[in-house]
């Protein structure tokens, strides 16, 4: 009897609390049957209450202005999530970003003790008025997600709106140091309608958050530093504040080096072997020329990926046109060489054959075929030249007595034949020179040119 005393108050105490208002659901299942909720009706309640009495006489239209509050602190912050592109020759970029917004609003504060104790409360954002932050660079159409996602609402009129957003903005490009080059993107934020009087707009942190970015194949996000600036603009004499984050990014060079420097590099190379080539194979005009069309599609392909700037010149371009220049010249140094290579049947004159042709063959170790003797040499610079043609005149007669008293034994040819031949040899050792030569010059100019234009990687700010 005891017993079912007892079970009858604890039954009365239970109905009564539950009168009151105070009365959770002591299982997992909410009033209409469906599991998982653990409120009580009490706090539904009064949620409802909360954002009745917060939206009554409200308009989300108008900017909220109390007695000593005229001015509303905005604070605009932002969360970098992916570089989704950057187009170069555009000169755009594409980010996906996570937006934070917060601001005070003076008409959304309630005591937590009228509600239970309710600090917060979460809105459409498009029930209150939220500040008119605008990105000064963008090129797309709308702010997405400015429009769509709910707002926390704090008891002191704290508000914070945070919301996913892709964003394309501008971002000016410069090339002088491609692939190795590093660019800044700066994103502005600011109100479009509201001056510095109205909305004070800073940042909370000083810098964007990269705690939760994606990794990107070509770019590397260093840093993201935000500054606050208060500018002056020739419609308005009032400021207007706003908040500018600067993404660094720098990229990675190594698809461009595997797959276009190195590849340029050996093309440029194999220009140097077609010096090599004996100049009866024909193709050393040739090859010269498969060198400069290697390199203007290497420097076509670099184009693609550049903007036409005409302020900088991008070190990888200058070097792509030194390489060109320098088969360019080559081409034009073999057609030399191939025209002495065959200049068999002409006569070389003396001031050739004797001066230019035994210097040249001392600076290239190229073997100078024999020559008739001269008697002007450069141990007699001051010899009388009257007197050296009267030598040459007598070797020439005694060359012909010789010829008379039968002693051409050693001279299997005729006299006409055995002169074409020493200028056919002479010709080709001259060619074989000029080749050398060539060849040096060469490897030469392609040494200090690519050491000047790769020192200025270093160079360029």
């Amino acid at each position: 009897m005891d017993v079912v005393k007892l079970g009858s108050i604890i039954l009365c105490v239970y109905f009564c609390t539950c009168n009151l208002g105070f009365c959770k659901v002591i299982n997992d299942k909410t009033p209409d049957g469906s599991s998982g909720s653990s409120e009580s009706f009490g706090s539904l309640s009064r949620l409802d209450n909360l954002t009745a009495d917060l939206l009554a006489d409200y308009g989300p239209n108008v900017r909220p202005v109390c007695p000593g509050q005229e001015t509303i602190p905005v604070t605009v912050d932002l969360a970098v999530r992916q570089l989704i592109t950057l187009n170069e020759p555009e000169q755009t970029v594409q980010f996906n970003v996570w937006m934070r917004l917060g601001w005070v609003d003076c008409h959304l504060k309630w005591n937590p003790d009228d509600y239970n104790g309710t600090k917060s409360v979460v809105l459409p954002i498009d029930l209150i008025w939220k500040p008119d932050i605008t990105l000064y660079e963008s090129i797309s159409e709308e702010f997405y997600g400015f429009e769509k996602f709910r707002a926390h609402i704090y008891a002191d009129g704290h508000v914070t709106y945070n919301f996913p957003s892709k964003i394309e903005a501008l971002c000016p490009v410069s090339v002088a140091k491609f692939p190795y080059d590093s660019q800044i993107c700066s994103l502005m934020f600011g109100s479009w309608s509201y001056n510095g009087f109205e909305l004070d707009v800073s940042t909370k942190h000083g810098a964007g958050d990269l705690s939760s970015v994606k990794e990107n194949v070509e770019w590397i996000i260093e840093k993201i530093p935000a500054v606050r600036h208060e500018l002056y603009y020739g419609c308005c004499p009032e400021p207007y504040p706003d908040v500018t984050f600067y993404i660094n990014l720098k990229r990675k060079p190594g698809y461009y080096v595997t797959n276009i420097l190195i590849p340029s590099l050996l093309v440029t190379l194999v220009a140097g072997l077609g010096f090599f080539l004996p100049a009866d194979s024909g193709e050393k005009v040739g090859l010269e020329l498969t060198v400069m069309l290697a390199m203007s599609v290497f420097q076509l392909l670099i184009a693609d990926h550049l903007p036409p700037s005409a302020d900088e010149t991008p070190w990888i371009s200058s070097f792509f046109s030194f390489t060109m220049i320098l088969s360019g010249g080559s081409s034009c140094w073999q057609v030399l060489v191939l025209n002495l290579h065959h200049r068999g049947d002409r006569p070389m004159p003396d001031w050739l054959k004797f001066y230019v042709l035994k210097l040249l063959g001392r600076l290239t170790y190229v073997d100078v075929p024999r020559v008739k003797p001269v008697y002007v040499t450069e141990s007699q610079p001051k010899c009388d030249k009257s007197l050296a043609k009267i030598f040459n005149i007598l070797d020439k007669n005694r060359k012909y007595k010789e010829e008379e008293l039968g002693n051409t034994s050693s001279i299997s040819l005729s006299e006409q034949e055995t002169e074409i031949a020493e200028n056919s040899e002479l010709w080709i050792s001259l060619a074989l020179m000029v080749d050398r030569i060539g060849m040096m010059v060469f490897f030469l100019s392609l040494s200090i040119g690519c050491g000047y234009i790769f020192n200025r990687i270093q160079s360029v700010e």
